[in-house]
């Protein structure tokens, strides 16, 4: 950016880019006549006789001592043209390019710029977690939930098909109704007659106690349950509730600073924009030629 100025008056004073691309198309057609002129230039003249001696026609005359002279200084004002046309040149791009810097600021640009410290995104907080509950619990109640849960898996193992007890109940009513078994034939029939050991009402009354207790383990187990799950839903309710304020603060200095970024680049290209292209002294007198080039179209 700094660079760039170097193209621009500090008094306000100078050109915009349009008169400077005016004076530069203005500085290629001064060049262009100069250029035909040494190009359409001859050191002699013409002249064309018939052969009967009649007076000879002049077909062009040759440039003199003083045009010849005047090579010097028209070259020097071609360079001196193509020197103005590229400090011109240069000049608007130099304000092109401030004008694309400003409006391509970024809002870390402008913070860094400003010292303003930007934000990260907030990012939602740690929740409690099961294991981070349970370990909040006393010894005795952490012991009392370890109880409750092996107590209703090893009841539940047992009462549930499939488990030890259950399938012995089961086998008892079987064998209740069908107490003898006949194996073999002839007489090598063996004949196999179960006889209950303990009372049915016994062995019911004992599965349905089972089934009590382990509904009563359960239940106080489920509380416990219900309790760590209220306590880790109320903790991520929470994370999130604080989240959601902390995203709208967050975005609305967001907002507040990218306001002010838009004001900032409003300004400065205007300021830009209003900037007038100098004219080295070095390049007063070409400029001031081609200028005159100008009033005279």
């Amino acid at each position: 950016m700094k660079k760039d100025m170097i193209f621009f008056s500090d008094d306000g004073k100078g050109l915009t880019s349009t008169s400077a691309n005016y004076v530069a198309n203005l500085a290629k057609e001064m060049i262009r006549d100069i250029e035909t002129t040494l190009a359409e230039m001859t050191l002699y003249s013409t002249t064309v006789t018939l052969i009967s001696g009649e007076t000879p026609n002049v077909l062009n005359h040759g440039s003199n001592d003083e045009d010849v002279e005047s090579v010097i200084s028209l070259l020097h004002r071609t360079a001196d043209a193509k020197s103005l046309i590229a400090w011109l040149r240069e000049a608007i791009k130099a304000k092109e390019r401030l004008l694309s810097e400003a409006n391509g600021e970024t809002l870390e640009e402008y913070a860094k710029a400003n010292g303003i410290e930007l934000k990260e995104p907030p990012k939602i907080g740690d929740t409690l977690t099961e294991d981070e509950y349970y370990a909040s619990k006393s010894v005795d109640e952490r012991c009392r939930y370890y109880s409750l849960e092996t107590l209703a898996a090893t009841l539940g193992k047992a009462i549930h098909p499939g488990g030890e007890f259950a399938d012995a109940r089961k086998d008892l009513q079987s064998k209740a109704k069908k107490p003898h078994d006949v194996e073999g034939a002839g007489r090598d029939t063996l004949i196999y007659t179960y006889t209950p050991t303990a009372s049915e009402k016994v062995v019911e009354d004992v599965y349905f106690r089972l089934q009590q207790q382990y509904r009563d383990v359960q239940s106080r187990l489920n509380a416990m349950k219900y309790e760590c799950q209220k306590a880790v839903e109320e903790s991520e309710v929470a994370a999130k509730t604080e989240y959601t304020k902390a995203v709208a603060d967050w975005n609305n200095e967001r907002k507040l600073l990218e306001a002010k970024l838009a004001e900032h680049i409003r300004k400065r290209t205007k300021e830009i924009a209003s900037l007038r292209i100098r004219i080295p002294q070095s390049l007063d007198d070409i400029y001031e030629k081609v200028s005159e080039l100008g009033k005279k179209n």
